[in-house]
């Protein structure tokens, strides 16, 4: 039985985008705990984001730290959980790069649109946007490409989708806008980024994860 040193390693080596973003946030969430907590002082002098500040004051720099920022504990692991699970499954499916560009494209889009049409004074942290964004590119794969996954996991994630706009729209303190944008942003970037056959073929790691018959075209074009 491996141990889970060889565990690590051979993650890192399967999904080494996922496991360094995750790795990110987890130093920021520290940096947050350590310097001040979770106030809102103290996120926006860590580079919460703030359209005023953005605007006004030209601080672009907010729109990308906000990604790694959160405003508890819970929200950190929640949202790293969320990531752990489905950003593994989609860089297995992505590939490394596509998926990199998905994750960022689609949190640094939202937070342009929370600048947009946010209100001024509103404070913005997590990575929500980006998972909404790889939430998108699953919801678009058991749409276009169900076949990738096998029955069960095309309903799960169907199902979770629908749960996350509910929570979306019916629970406080949540950027609809970042939710809304990093969906639609990231489901419009899967037009363009996902490939005509899951990156997992290549080697027989992941394959847990999906039901792709061997002999039909269409299941991966």
């Amino acid at each position: 039985m491996p141990t889970f040193a060889e565990r690590i390693k051979s993650y890192i080596r399967m999904c080494p985008v996922t496991f360094y973003l995750i790795l990110i946030n987890a130093a920021l969430f520290f940096v947050a705990v350590f310097t001040g907590g979770f106030t809102i002082n103290n996120l926006i002098r860590l580079g919460g984001l703030v359209p005023s500040y953005v605007i006004v004051q030209k601080e672009y720099y907010r729109i990308l730290l906000s990604m790694f920022l959160h405003g508890s504990t819970i929200h950190f692991l929640m949202n790293m959980v969320a990531l752990y699970y489905l950003g593994t499954v989609m860089e297995r499916t992505m590939g490394h790069i596509r998926y990199l560009a998905l994750y960022f494209i689609t949190g640094i889009g939202a937070g342009v649109m929370i600048v947009l049409f946010g209100a001024r004074n509103d404070l913005t942290v997590g990575a929500s946007a980006a998972l909404y964004g790889i939430m998108a590119g699953l919801f678009y794969i058991t749409l276009r490409k169900p076949r990738w996954f096998n029955p069960a996991g095309v309903r799960a994630i169907r199902i979770m989708t629908l749960i996350n706009f509910g929570i979306t729209f019916l629970f406080p303190n949540i950027s609809i806008i970042g939710h809304l944008s990093g969906f639609v942003l990231g489901f419009l970037l899967c037009l363009v980024l996902m490939p005509d056959k899951p990156d997992f073929l290549k080697d027989n790691r992941g394959k847990q994860y999906y039901d792709v018959p061997k002999d039909d075209d269409d299941t991966v074009a």
